[in-house]
């Protein structure tokens, strides 16, 4: 039997199916330089990509936010500076998503996510485009793309490497380290994919009609924010690399190239009436971002106090009762638990990361069968998680269902191959005498 603690993967939920096997070599050009570049991944392959990660990661995050108005706001900024760049013909998408943090990212074919914790710090239009471009501008430079081809390349190199050895432990593991997930995807960028977002993200939003000044304020805010309290800014700036000289790099761009349009209207007054709902629920958002901190540095004191402060600001937000099941989770208390996710689930019933959640509180309880029917309308509503595969597996296993489990552990084991529920799924596979 394994303990809670494994079962507590609920931020785990993105992974991938793109094999290095599946990857096609070869030459492409720079879109923003219009150079010959080498490649693994193709334009093609980025949408591929982006299209089955993403509903995952903003599922994680905590789901679109319900304002239609707002939503409807941050598209159209964000397609007047899409317009403008190198790459206009991009699938790009936007949404708010109801993560607390300070936070904005983009998959590779443009579907981005932005938190509503950045946006309640935001004062200005110029302030949103420039965020927004600076995103437009990973996908333009192809960033995403350029960290999986050297990825990819070393994990082929390892694999050549074990084929000539003969290592049949490492060729089994070589089979599913070509795997990219939405964590891959979102991995930190370097200091120089920064600086060219942070140039195109400036030269796209001046062409929209923004002010450049958008892009200064943006960085002084950020690091206002570094330097006030590190840690809210820490899920931001461990993919987004913040340095003193990206703001200086903003001013000079600024003053060198932007200087006639310096005195552009920034936008705020636009600004401050989308967001006005929003940043009307400042302080509950503060409270639950610091509520998920607590929680994720083990502090379930601090994260209860943050989150009865949440409570009584407004005792209606989806991402108030799933934070709050995860640290009834933390605490066994699984009824509870269940309590809050069912609550969440009224209040954003097209969300699908309670049913995941309600499933590991009823395998907690030993409800193997209400586990199972969760955890397949999950797998149908939202494919593409292996760790589903393995806890249907296990559902069933607990049911004293071999054949289905053996089924549901050679589909997870298929996509991945390390780690404590690949080692359960085989053992048991072995165990049963289907895998020698």
């Amino acid at each position: 039997m394994m303990n809670r603690r494994d079962f507590l993967w609920l931020t785990g939920i993105a992974t991938g199916s793109l094999t290095v096997s599946g990857l096609i070599s070869g030459c492409a050009i720079d879109p923003v330089s219009g150079k010959a570049t080498f490649s693994l991944v193709s334009e093609d392959q980025e949408i591929a990509l982006d299209k089955q990660q993403s509903p995952h990661q903003f599922s994680a995050d905590y789901g679109s936010h319900t304002d239609a108005r707002l939503n409807s706001y941050i598209t159209s900024v964000g397609k007047a500076i899409a317009n403008t760049s190198h790459r206009a013909h991009m699938p790009y998408n936007y949404r708010v998503i109801d993560a607390n943090h300070v936070n904005a990212y983009t998959f590779p074919a443009g579907s981005m996510g932005v938190t509503r914790g950045i946006l309640v710090e935001l004062e200005s239009e110029a302030e949103l485009a420039a965020l927004l471009g600076h995103e437009i501008g990973h996908v333009n430079a192809r960033h995403a793309s350029e960290r999986a081809t050297k990825g990819l390349l070393a994990q082929a190199a390892v694999g050549l490497a074990s084929t000539a050895v003969g290592d049949a432990q490492a060729q089994q593991i070589v089979a599913g380290v070509g795997m990219m997930s939405a964590t891959a995807l979102l991995a930190k960028y370097s200091r120089d994919n920064e600086r060219e977002a942070d140039s195109l993200g400036m030269e796209y939003a001046v062409n929209a009609g923004a002010n450049p000044k958008g892009m200064v304020s943006l960085m002084t805010m950020l690091n206002r924010l570094h330097d006030a309290k590190p840690s809210a800014l820490d899920i931001m700036f461990s993919s987004h690399p913040m340095s003193d000289e990206r703001l200086i790099n903003a001013n000079t761009q600024m003053n060198a190239s932007y200087r006639t349009q310096m005195s552009r209207n920034l936008g705020r007054e636009r600004y401050m009436d989308y967001t006005r709902a929003l940043r009307s629920q400042k302080a509950m958002i503060k409270a639950l971002a610091n509520a998920d901190l607590a929680l994720s540095a083990g502090d379930f004191t601090g994260a209860e106090a943050e989150l009865a402060q949440a409570k009584k600001l407004n005792d209606s937000d989806y991402a108030l009762w799933v934070i709050s099941a995860k640290l009834n989770m933390a605490k066994e208390r699984n009824n509870i638990a269940i309590a809050d996710l069912n609550k969440a689930q009224s209040l954003k019933p097209g969300e699908h990361l309670p049913k995941y959640m309600l499933g590991v509180n009823y395998l907690e309880e030993q409800q193997p069968e209400q586990a199972l029917n969760l955890f397949q309308q999950y797998r149908q509503l939202l494919p593409g998680n292996p760790l589903v595969d393995f806890f249907v597996g296990y559902s069933y296993e607990q049911m004293e269902e071999r054949t289905n489990a053996a089924t549901a552990y050679r589909l997870y084991l298929q996509q991945v191959q390390q780690g404590q529920q690949a080692e359960h799924a085989y053992s048991r596979l072995k165990e049963w005498g289907l895998m020698v």
